[in-house]
């Protein structure tokens, strides 16, 4: 099977669990409904930016929707192992303990007024920025609530307090600008954050 097959299939097989036409998906997406149909025909290839209106309307994550579409490589391992190896294709210099080194720096801030005026005032505008479904939303979201209602040890909640702070600064481990993989550290340092709270 061909990498655009498996993209094909995995459009097809999401947009049927969904209920979803081409015509619904070309309006939730903004895709042109004609380009929508060529690329679920397997008549044009997917653009990245495409890729990334189709994992939002979809729920599908973006770096599996890349992966089927070709732009990255498909790795034999997954979770963290799997975050860490799509940050360094996009920044060879990447690494698990850059985005530990500022999580760290956040932690002392996350619960002194500041860090909680941050958090309070600038979470939802960049939560709004990245879409609204997803795994990574789904987290945040998650995360938002017990940090806000103080559900966890003062520990816990310095750690979740950290990986918010992480989320909502543009220019971290791998800045948000580097599209489409500007998110995959913030992915990875929400991932560690619920490891560590969930414990």
């Amino acid at each position: 099977m061909q990498m655009n097959d498996k993209l094909i299939t995995l459009l097809k097989h999401k947009t049927k669990e969904k209920g979803l036409s081409m015509r619904a998906l070309s309006r939730q997406t903004g895709i042109d409904p004609a380009i929508v149909s060529k690329i679920m025909n397997g008549k044009r290839n997917a653009t990245v930016n495409h890729l990334h209106k189709l994992s939002e309307s979809l729920d599908v994550p973006l770096e599996e929707l890349m992966t089927a579409a070709g732009f990255i490589e498909s790795a034999p391992i997954d979770g963290q192992q799997h975050l860490l190896a799509l940050c360094q294709q996009a920044d060879p210099d990447f690494s698990q303990g850059r985005v530990e080194k500022q999580l760290a720096s956040y932690e002392e801030v996350a619960l002194t007024d500041g860090g909680k005026q941050i958090i309070d005032e600038k979470f939802e505008e960049k939560l709004h920025a990245v879409g609204s479904v997803g795994k990574l939303v789904q987290d945040l979201k998650q995360m938002y609530v017990k940090f806000q209602t103080g559900a966890g040890s003062k520990r816990e909640l310095i750690i979740l307090g950290a990986a918010l702070l992480y989320f909502i600064n543009p220019i971290d481990a791998l800045p948000d600008y580097i599209f489409p993989f500007g998110y995959l550290d913030d992915t990875l340092a929400v991932h560690s954050a619920m490891q560590a709270t969930n414990k």
